[in-house]
């Protein structure tokens, strides 16, 4: 009986232990209702972050480039490497997970071939870091965003795109002011966050299957399964040089995804067979987009009609600002050689007359070869200089 009562006790205490909710690990200096405890307890428990030896957290002390190395390493489930050219984090704490790190292309260091993993790391470093631990820096896999989401980040800014995806993919947001600062240092508590938000990402990789516009699903080849995504409402896409939407999507695409925690894509990049929209894309950005991609497709199909009327209206402006008379440039677009000759040859003459003070008449007639008209404009040219001469001058009238 009593061996009875012991293991009904213990059977009774499992269950209640199973029962009862898994409490978090939670730092002494962070409080029960702080913006980043549910960011900061999985993490440490998960051992990705750490305290200090004070037995502290210290959300508001910036993090160091090494501490962030460390911690996006674990995140990732790197293992330690000693393969590194970095010739400053020999006796780092760190150095094995900096050294992996470095190995994947995530960490490249300064040019003098160190890391610095003391220095405190900024916002612009941290997205860098982790955009490319997305492989969003990866040609085929990264999609190029035109212009810039902040009002301090211009398009050359060398960390403009990145910056732009990870905003896009709710990563990280600016400032009320508008701004991103990219050169502001990151606390500890925000690089938890940041590490949280890219633990909730998840890579495949696979072939398009088919593309589903209308239920906004697409069917993807992953390994030996073929398997069906549900993309969000705010999706990006991209296929090869450019933004689309889903029915871009070809027949045995490489397609990149990145699944949100819900496992809708949130991401989504194709690479494929090279479109007219896909080179009227890369000639439109070579030519500063004087001509828009669906222009130039048009062009492509032989539709001049639908450029016509815009191109004509830019051409004009641009050889009118060149020096062209309206007439030269009318010429041009009628293919009217000859009267193009015509006008050219008058704006040389005006060009002669304005730079001697020879009347257009009598340039004209030497040009051609009107010996006859060109010596009566001479003289009737004398007798007017004569007369003004006479009259402007006083003395010569007394």
């Amino acid at each position: 009986m009593k061996k009875r009562i012991i293991t009904s006790l213990l059977t009774l205490t499992i269950i209640m232990s199973l029962a009862l909710p898994v409490m978090a690990y939670r730092p002494e200096d962070i409080a029960t209702n702080h913006w980043a405890l549910e960011y900061i307890s999985p993490l440490l428990d998960e051992g990705i972050m750490y305290v200090y030896k004070d037995g502290k957290f210290h959300p508001n002390q910036a993090t160091t480039r090494g501490e962030f190395a460390y911690s996006l390493a674990k995140a990732m489930n790197l293992e330690t490497s000693t393969n590194s050219e970095l010739t400053d984090i020999s006796n780092h704490p760190s150095k094995g997970y900096i050294s992996a790190l470095v190995e994947r292309g995530i960490i490249t260091g300064y040019p003098d071939k160190t890391f610095r993993p003391e220095k405190k790391i900024t916002r612009a470093e941290i997205i860098t870091m982790l955009g490319r631990s997305l492989s969003l820096n990866d040609e085929q896999k990264t999609i190029e965003l035109e212009g810039n989401f902040y009002f301090d980040i211009n398009e050359n800014h060398w960390a403009n795109n990145l910056i732009s995806l990870a905003t896009r993919l709710n990563i990280i947001n600016g400032y009320p002011d508008g701004n991103f600062k990219p050169n502001n240092y990151v606390t500890r508590a925000e690089s938890a966050k940041l590490l949280a938000k890219l633990k909730g990402l998840k890579k495949v990789e696979g072939q398009i299957i088919e593309a589903y516009p209308l239920t906004r699903k697409v069917k993807v080849k992953v390994g030996d399964e073929i398997k069906n995504f549900k993309l969000s409402s705010n999706t990006l896409i991209g296929r090869n040089n450019r933004l689309v939407n889903l029915d871009a999507m070809l027949v045995s695409d490489e397609a990149y995804l990145l699944l949100n925690e819900s496992n809708n894509v949130t991401y989504l990049k194709a690479f494929g067979l090279i479109t007219k929209e896909d080179v009227g894309n890369k000639v439109s950005d070579l030519t500063n987009n004087i001509l828009s991609a669906e222009e130039l497709v048009s062009i492509a199909d032989g539709d001049w009609e639908a450029v016509t009327p815009r191109l004509k209206q830019e051409v004009t402006m641009t050889l009118l600002e060149e020096g062209l008379t309206i007439s030269e440039v009318q010429a041009m677009f009628n293919q009217d050689w000859n009267q193009l000759e015509l006008a050219a040859k008058d704006r040389l003459i005006e060009a002669i007359s304005i730079n001697t003070n020879l009347p257009v008449e009598l340039i004209e007639a030497a040009s051609n070869k009107d010996w006859e008209t060109a010596k009566e404009v001479a003289k009737n040219t004398a007798i007017t200089t004569a007369l003004k001469e006479i009259m402007s001058r006083s003395d010569l009238l007394s």
